[in-house]
């Protein structure tokens, strides 16, 4: 049989049933904020923070009460952010490393952005002669689909797929200089953040001797 007491300090342990005092006893806080104790815990209270005690009223183990929700949900996004920074930080630590060994000097990196850039702008340049030549193409193909209509005769099929053909051309010529002048800015942007970062670096090391 369950024997239960509400007690309001540790000596009323004694009073629980001499059946029940050679096993461990269990103690928690009702709904009213009292204290209980008994040889076991109601199902009700099985999600709250008790104490177990041995025969002696010592206590020999606390078990915490059980997290809600919400809790295990910010513990989860806690873990995952702590993940995200570790990860970040061993991602910039190889980069940092990449960095040191790869240039010997700021001028090195400062060479090699404009080599990177010195690329892309001669990609750049053939692109957008490319996308002048398309737009000169189309002009001239408007031109001579005006001069066909206006003699009142029927556009050729092959003249009108032409102009087509051009059109889609030209989308994709804007598409290419547009990713080119993209990517040139995403490189001098990255090329300052890398030589900055090297000057911080050696100066670290430089002032470690």
């Amino acid at each position: 049989m369950k024997n239960i007491i509400v007690t309001s300090c540790g000596a009323a342990l004694l009073l629980i049933s001499a059946a029940a005092s050679a096993a461990n006893i269990v103690c928690w806080t009702d709904e009213h904020g009292a204290r209980a104790c008994g040889d076991r815990l109601p199902p009700q209270y099985a999600q709250q923070e008790r104490q177990v005690l041995d025969h002696a009223g010592r206590v020999v183990q606390v078990k915490p009460r059980r997290k809600t929700e919400a809790e295990l949900a910010a513990e989860r996004a806690r873990a995952e952010q702590l993940a995200a920074e570790k990860q970040r930080q061993a991602e910039q630590s190889a980069y940092d490393q990449y960095l040191l060994t790869t240039f010997n000097s700021v001028i090195e990196l400062e060479r090699a952005r404009d080599s990177r850039l010195g690329t892309l702008d001669r990609r750049l340049q053939l692109a957008e002669e490319s996308l002048g030549d398309t737009e000169k193409g189309i002009a001239e193909l408007q031109q001579q689909i005006a001069e066909i209509k206006a003699e009142d005769r029927k556009v050729p099929v092959k003249v009108s797929q032409n102009l087509k053909n051009f059109e889609e051309t030209l989308d994709a010529n804007r598409q290419a200089v547009n990713k080119l002048h993209g990517e040139r800015q995403s490189t001098v942007e990255r090329y300052a953040r890398d030589i900055a970062r090297y000057q911080q670096l050696t100066h670290q090391a430089q002032s470690l001797h």
